[in-house]
């Protein structure tokens, strides 16, 4: 098979200026040996032809932020991709049947869409920027017949954060909450999720800058909190939204406390992770209430502003509660999806098909313009999800 192409980086720094398209062998199976730890025993793995990858901030911080002697020292980045499977390899019969193999699961020309985690990529240098690659048929599940391969490369990492965030915040019926960040890849999943929990009893209300207000409306938000990013006083639109200045977080703070605190919310979930927030919950989430974030977010994609902000997120989980022990007085709870199982995979990907939830698109770019489009998620203020289409031959909307 002749090479193919696949974006790759080998030193840390901004995906700009470490990031390089090279021409590679095309893979192919079976898996070299020693098989990586995720996967020690073999397995059914296939070969996938990428037609979209899904672009995420997190590997904007692998990038940027994980050393070399703790990843593969080439690596291709992203973690969504969706395909058609162009080889399928499999353990001998006397492995299946000795209970050390897995019967196939996919056929060459089956359209997938899988998700790779942190631990398999890193460790093997794999990624979804590539138009071919090779990797363990447990990370992909058959996409829906009606469901386009943009959407499909969109769904899984965003999708099955925002539901173990609704998860952990335990979102029930006729229940208020708030979700910060509600335009973003994660969030307009999150909105959509928790309309459908809450039910025509709750009431979910988003913040998102001011032109997505209609985008979070129409995905069920009964109430949408919108920001202007010049500075300047907030005021009030003539439809009655909040406008607020967003380059000011402890002035959004103060506009929620102003708006909420006699009517406070049973759950805050943070898709943007702003501590100031956090701080001062209490005076707009009950004190059963839950904050679920993903983590906190730091000023830059500096390593000490990275430290500082882990450090930060374990000082939320482990100080206590209490408010008269130096608590904030909330809980807080950070969701990362790291390892997720197949079944986390199916389920998402099933809330697709049978439109549950839908991926909001911010943009899609060709795979030579991968860098662009990493500016452009860097620039935080995507609407939605960030997509490549690898293979240049697909429609956008094509199944």
């Amino acid at each position: 098979m002749p090479d193919s192409r696949a974006w790759v980086f080998s030193s840390r720094g901004d995906p700009s200026d470490v990031l390089s398209l090279t021409s590679r062998p095309t893979p192919t199976l079976p898996p070299s040996l020693p098989l990586p730890r995720d996967v020690p025993v073999p397995e059914e793995w296939i070969v996938v032809k990428v037609a979209f990858a899904g672009l995420n901030v997190g590997a904007i911080f692998q990038m940027t932020l994980i050393p070399s002697f703790i990843r593969s020292s080439t690596c291709i980045p992203e973690m969504d991709l969706s395909g058609v499977v162009t080889d399928v390899w499999n353990p001998d019969e006397g492995q299946v049947a000795a209970g050390h193999g897995s019967k196939g699961r996919f056929k060459k020309g089956d359209k997938i869409v899988a998700m790779l985690p942190a631990n398999h990529a890193l460790a093997t240098g794999t990624g979804a920027l590539a138009e071919y690659i090779t990797f363990p048929a447990r990370y992909a599940v058959a996409k829906p017949a009606g469901t386009s391969f943009g959407d499909a490369a969109g769904c899984l990492l965003a999708g099955m954060t925002a539901r173990q965030m609704v998860l952990e915040a335990a979102v029930k019926k006729r229940n208020r909450v708030l979700v910060n960040a509600a335009s973003g890849g994660i969030g307009t999943m999150v909105v959509q999720m928790v309309r459908r929990i809450v039910g025509e009893d709750g009431y979910v209300v988003g913040i998102c800058s001011g032109k997505n207000l209609d985008l979070v409306k129409g995905l069920g938000a009964d109430e949408v909190m919108t920001i202007i990013t010049g500075g300047g006083p907030s005021s009030a639109l003539a439809n009655g939204e909040q406008v607020i200045d967003y380059t000011q977080h402890s002035n959004l703070a103060s506009h929620l406390v102003t708006l909420f605190s006699a009517n406070p919310f049973h759950v805050i979930i943070d898709t943007r992770g702003h501590q100031s927030l956090y701080v001062a919950s209490p005076s707009y989430l009950l004190p059963e209430g839950v904050y679920s974030s993903v983590g906190i977010k730091p000023p830059s994609f500096a390593v000490p502003n990275f430290l500082r902000a882990v450090w930060q997120m374990k000082l939320n989980e482990w100080w206590p509660v209490s408010r008269w022990l130096g608590g904030t007085g909330r809980l807080w709870r950070g969701v990362s999806m790291m390892a997720p199982t197949l079944e986390d995979r199916e389920r998402i990907v099933g809330m697709l098909a049978s439109g549950e939830v839908k991926v909001v698109r911010d943009s899609v770019w060709a795979f030579d313009d991968a860098k662009k489009a990493y500016q452009h998620l860097a620039g935080g203020h995507a609407r939605g999800k960030v997509l490549v289409k690898v293979d240049p031959d697909l429609g956008d909307d094509e199944c």
